[in-house]
């Protein structure tokens, strides 16, 4: 079994237009001057979202391609980060719940609510767990909020109750929003108080890495997944991100994830597992990649192990 625990739905409705349009603002400002303008605007678009695939439709051809059994999809509520510019919440849970029936067995959903919504919020991801069979929290902090706030206790509470887990947004987003909440150490107070409920920080082996590294060793219920160390890869810098976990004794806190359809255009789901195997990435062991492909996301989301044969982790 491969599991991939960070993917989105590719529609508009979940990455909305505004999202991307912070990003083509930056890659603007960083490209050469001179530039052809229509050169320029190429590269910006390339930013945006390339395809839509509302029903996860191309999301589950692209796992069979790979081998991947399982996506979890994360929902981002952006309506209190981009007020009156993106898709209702209610609207959007349920494009998530109609994908949940459509491919039965195939994607887990992570429930993602602003804890600024207060007391309709927390029943909004109770209702989730409880009624639709929703499997985790999705935070997003870059709208405005600390993964510490107390006013997540409630849904923390139910994660616990639950035995449910958490993934929390960190590192850089959209220009658009604020970076103040997305460091690693954010997390700490939640989850010293909470030490029965898992956290995985999303990107956390690929941002601040140093700083996400060391709550994930001296923090038992904190987690990093992978997504984005395509970018990282292609910038030289992965083979040397994977020998550092081994060496800090961390491969049992890593789980593996692509954010698709982010950085699909950098390289498909299958180029993406490739390479996570490949024979320049630390040398890890088949059962050390075992770990990150499946078993330390099974743990994490309490998906039991396959009773026939195990992970196909061959390249």
């Amino acid at each position: 079994m491969i599991i991939d625990c960070h993917t989105h739905l590719a529609s508009p409705m979940v990455l909305p237009p505004v999202f991307f349009d912070g990003w083509t603002d930056n890659i603007r400002r960083l490209l050469p001057p001179k530039l052809p303008r229509a050169h320029v605007d190429r590269i910006a678009q390339s930013f945006r979202l390339a395809l839509e695939d509302p029903d996860g439709d191309q999301l589950i051809a692209d796992m069979d391609a790979a081998g991947v059994d399982v996506a979890v999809l994360h929902i981002i509520d952006f309506e209190l980060g981009f007020p009156g510019r993106v898709t209702p919440l209610d609207e959007v849970f349920a494009a998530h719940r109609r994908v949940l029936a459509r491919h039965p067995g195939r994607v887990v959903v992570f429930a993602g609510v602003d804890p600024r919504r207060g007391k309709s919020g927390v029943e909004l991801f109770e209702r989730s767990i409880a009624e639709w069979g929703f499997k985790g929290l999705k935070l997003y902090p870059p709208c405005g909020f600390s993964p510490s706030d107390p006013a997540l206790d409630p849904f923390y509470d139910l994660c616990a109750q639950h035995r449910v887990p958490v993934l929390t947004h960190t590192g850089p987003t959209t220009p658009r929003l604020s970076f103040r909440h997305t460091h690693p150490s954010e997390l700490d107070d939640a989850a010293r108080r909470f030490p029965t409920v898992d956290f995985v920080l999303g990107h956390g082996s690929v941002v601040h890495r140093d700083d996400a590294a060391l709550l994930a060793e001296f923090r038992p219920n904190i987690y990093l997944d992978t997504a984005g160390f395509q970018v990282v890869d292609r910038q030289g810098e992965w083979s040397s991100s994977v020998a550092f976990f081994k060496r800090r004794g961390l491969l049992r806190k890593l789980l593996f994830g692509t954010d698709w359809p982010i950085h699909s255009q950098v390289a498909t789901t299958a180029a993406a597992r490739q390479r996570l195997a490949g024979p320049d990435t630390g040398g890890l062991t088949p059962m050390e990649l075992q770990w990150i492909l499946e078993t330390n996301a099974r743990e994490v989301l309490k998906i039991d192990a396959p009773s026939s044969a195990p992970a196909n982790t061959t390249p």
